[in-house]
């Protein structure tokens, strides 16, 4: 009775239960140890136990066995150790084993408690992943915290230098004009940096919407060309442009579509010595467009390449190259071109042999191209129209309206939201500029407070504010805004859209 209750315990425990004698001949073999080894205990019962092990330790087990008898010496007994096994059918997996001696008869015996940690090893090795992603990830983080303080010093730096010109008695009117280009140059830097930094926080959360329209491929070429001159001029770049004589037709979003040129021919000229070639080309190809930017610059190594695209990633960025971005351009590039159901890749012989990035997206029938609506009536003439601007950062709010009054509009400013009201009453606009950030009474307050009065209830209401999230646009949309401008704004955006809602506003 004794054994059969513990042959029955040995027949039902999770562990592998092996026993061998002296010679290393199996004598028991448990259940467990079927599962396991995928042999039956009738195929198990009578070998050697070495065909249990995958070599080295197949080789290995005879020595340990006859140095232990011969010496006493216990490498392996009554230690636990993981070691690998092998199943019936050659499989090598790891497993926990720990031997015990026993004796019966006068012979020794040895029992080895087996335990498969296929699963667990597994687990470990995906942990260990996980931590190495981990780890690489905040590395690239402090890589990028470091990156952006730099990208975000360099542009202050000679704005600062250009305002201590513009404000120096000696400066002449050829100093003057240089300093307010380096402004504008370095402001648009500036401007792009944190478009880019938003951009690829609301793609990433899904916050983007795309504003789609079938348009001709070679127009957002073109303007993506134009906005990338900055960094092209300054790395002495002329980009050499291919582009076939008929239009290519996709559905898309010109903005969008323009931005992922930009950002490839940014990284070219970026990547690009001034004695290298420079190559934006556009061709039709059945049913697709294929967009390609080539060039004969620094080129990609080849452990780089399957990580281009992920986020924060870039290539070396070298003293030439110091205005390095913040490596997020290309990721924003992959996201927008999946946004229009399109692909991306990049290729490269090496570092040293220059690189081509390769957008495809799908064309449409020829057709002609969308058209937005064009509002109601022409645009009147600026100087019949009253702007009221509100903002409570008085230089903000004072030099839009001196961009209004140089364009033809009459101006007045207020600096909070509670004179708002008084103030429009007194002084009726025919629009108002709005800051939301404003102390004590927000802009959402001023303008659904406005609504609520019949003369103004109509009035167009152009929100200008730092808040540029999707959340923000749908509380100003809410609150009663007709326009949401980011800042800063594009002076010649908001006279155009300035224009626009004032020859749309109803009479």
């Amino acid at each position: 009775m004794a054994d059969e209750r513990m042959r029955s315990i040995v027949d039902h425990v999770v562990d592998g239960i092996i026993s061998i004698d002296e010679r290393g001949t199996i004598t028991t073999f448990n259940r467990a140890a079927e599962r396991i080894f995928r042999c039956a205990c009738a195929e198990a019962i009578g070998q050697n136990v070495r065909v249990l092990m995958p070599e080295p330790f197949r080789g290995e087990h005879d020595s340990f066995i006859g140095n232990y008898l011969r010496t006493g010496e216990a490498k392996i007994i009554g230690i636990g150790r993981e070691v690998v096994g092998r199943r019936k059918d050659g499989e090598v997996f790891p497993m926990e084993l720990a031997i015990s001696e026993f004796h019966v008869g006068g012979r020794r015996h040895f029992t080895g408690i087996v335990r498969d940690i296929t699963e667990r090893k597994a687990l470990e090795a995906e942990l260990r992943q996980h931590l190495d992603e981990l780890a690489e990830a905040d590395r690239q983080k402090n890589e990028f915290l470091a990156m952006l303080g730099h990208e975000l010093r360099n542009p202050l730096a000679p704005m600062r230098n250009a305002l201590h010109m513009l404000k120096s008695a000696k400066a002449t009117a050829t100093m003057r004009d240089r300093a307010r280009d380096i402004m504008e140059r370095q402001l648009d830097q500036l401007v792009r940096l944190v478009d880019d930094l938003l951009d690829i926080s609301r793609i990433v959360r899904g916050k983007v919407e795309l504003q789609t329209a079938t348009i001709d491929l070679r127009e957002p070429v073109l303007r993506g060309r134009e906005t990338a001159l900055p960094v092209l001029d300054a790395h002495g770049h002329d980009v050499e442009l291919q582009v076939p004589d008929a239009p290519v037709w996709v559905e898309g979003d010109m903005v969008r579509l323009s931005q992922v040129v930009a950002n490839l021919l940014t990284n070219a000229g970026k990547y690009t010595g001034p004695e290298g070639r420079i190559t934006l080309s556009l061709r039709s190809e059945a049913d697709t467009a294929v967009l390609s930017v080539r060039d004969t610059g620094a080129g990609i190594p080849a452990e780089l390449l399957p990580r281009l695209f992920d986020l924060f990633v870039q290539g070396d960025r070298t003293p030439e190259r110091a205005q390095g971005g913040l490596g997020i351009g290309l990721t924003l590039v992959n996201r927008l071109v999946a946004m229009h159901g399109g692909t991306v890749r990049a290729e490269s012989a090496g570092a040293g042999q220059g690189s081509e990035f390769t957008v495809t997206l799908p064309t449409v029938p020829a057709l002609r191209p969308s058209q937005p609506g064009s509002g109601g009536g022409a645009v009147a003439a600026a100087n019949a129209y009253r702007i009221l601007v509100v903002d409570d950062n008085v230089d903000a709010c004072e030099s839009i309206a001196i961009i209004l009054e140089t364009s033809g509009y009459a101006t007045r400013c207020l600096y909070d939201g509670a004179s708002v009201l008084p103030g429009a009453q007194q002084w009726p606009p025919d629009a108002i500029v709005l800051d939301i950030g404003l102390p004590g009474m927000s802009g959402l307050e001023v303008a659904a407070q406005l609504r609520q009065h019949a003369p103004f209830a109509r009035i167009p209401l152009i929100a200008l504010t730092g808040y540029g999230q999707e959340e923000d646009r749908r509380r100003s949309r809410e609150a009663g805004f007709d326009l949401h401008l980011t800042k800063p704004v594009d002076p010649a955006r908001l006279l155009q859209v300035l224009a626009q809602v004032l020859a749309d506003a109803p009479a």
